[in-house]
């Protein structure tokens, strides 16, 4: 199979991100991969979106949504904390729901022509099996026809462990032909001597505190000399942007893609669920690092869906996670997808 050499422009993908990339070795990491998106493996006609992976289209470019799992998540302490017994009871009621809910993990993969993203990675080999069938990426890339190896651009939009877990396997790198792709303020962050301290204070279960220190700190070390940091709001590839979303992380972000007439938004942690994040946009879910801001993020993000009829996937809704925002007197709605087969 021919292989075509795939080329960066070192000043749309580095931007003022070069800060980064100098501490992380960038000579290195300019040399172009030998892996061209459109020249990777497909997945067999035999296997139906449905089987692990969900295929769409962004106008000229191919997406796979992957799932990584699930889990069985208590609603009421983790995503809305601060909402009233009988405010959260009312919801759950009028939406049909229980008070233990399935927390799903997806995982996006976009083909542009030009190159192969992935974005986000995963619980990887963090979580195990204590909390639910997570780390399910790399049987279903499998499934995909999707190899590590094609995987050009790894692309993270902050580094929470079930986002940066699957960067590696057994100590090295999980995608061996893909450069790393941080906002620059969440890289340096994550790298640094403050995030373990803000951590152990916040609200987040102790597994998760734990959990969470422990990913940055063996995970982002091995992939440190393939990593280019990009400026929030910067463009990582032509039709591929970082959107500024703050509050989850530090320096939290979503993911544009653009193709054409279309338009599609990666919301990652902006919203955790279809029901509270959207019915009561207020609600605090424990994970995040500044909780006003993250409501501020969220309204304006939802806003901005439902204003403009944006399609968009939310890295924890139930799979496939794609769908659009409509509003709904002073909050919101979630309108999933008509499934494709």
């Amino acid at each position: 199979m021919p292989q075509t050499r795939m080329k960066f422009n070192r000043r749309r993908l580095i931007g003022a991100g070069a800060a980064v990339v100098a501490s992380a070795g960038a000579s290195s990491l300019l040399a172009p991969t030998t892996t061209r998106a459109d020249n990777a493996p497909q997945a067999s006609a035999a296997l139906p979106n449905g089987s692990g992976f969900y295929r769409f289209k962004i106008d000229d470019f191919q997406a796979t949504v992957i799932s990584d799992g699930y889990g069985t998540i208590p609603i009421g302490p983790i995503f809305a904390p601060n909402a009233s017994e009988s405010d959260l009871a009312a919801t759950l009621k009028a939406n049909f729901m229980q008070a233990m809910v399935q927390g799903t993990s997806n995982v996006l993969v976009v083909d542009t022509g030009r190159e192969r993203i992935l974005v986000d990675s995963g619980w990887g080999e963090k979580l195990g099996n204590a909390f639910g069938k997570f780390a399910q990426l790399d049987a279903n890339l499998r499934r995909a026809g999707i190899s590590p190896d094609s995987i050009d651009l790894v692309v993270i939009s902050h580094a929470h462990l079930d986002h940066i877990g699957g960067l590696t396997k057994a100590g090295a790198a999980a995608f061996p032909k893909a450069t790393v792709v941080f906002v620059d303020k969440e890289w340096s962050y994550w790298t640094g001597n403050q995030f373990e301290s803000d951590v152990m204070r916040s609200s987040m279960p102790d597994p998760f505190k734990q959990g969470t220190i422990g990913a940055a700190k063996e995970q982002l070390p091995p992939v440190a000399n393939r990593v280019h940091g990009v400026k929030q709001d910067g463009e990582i590839v032509p039709g591929v942007h970082f959107v500024s979303a703050p509050g989850h992380s530090p320096a939290h972000a979503a993911i544009l893609f653009s193709s054409g007439s279309d338009q599609f938004m990666y919301l990652a942690d902006v919203a955790h669920h279809p029901v509270t994040s959207l019915q009561h946009p207020e609600w605090k879910p424990v994970f995040d690092y500044d909780p006003e801001l993250s409501i501020k993020t969220r309204k304006s993000f939802l806003d901005r869906a439902a204003t403009d009829r944006l399609t968009v996937m939310a890295y924890h809704f139930p799979f496939p996670a794609i769908g659009h925002v409509v509003k709904q007197q002073q909050a919101f709605r979630w309108e999933p997808v008509q499934w494709t087969w």
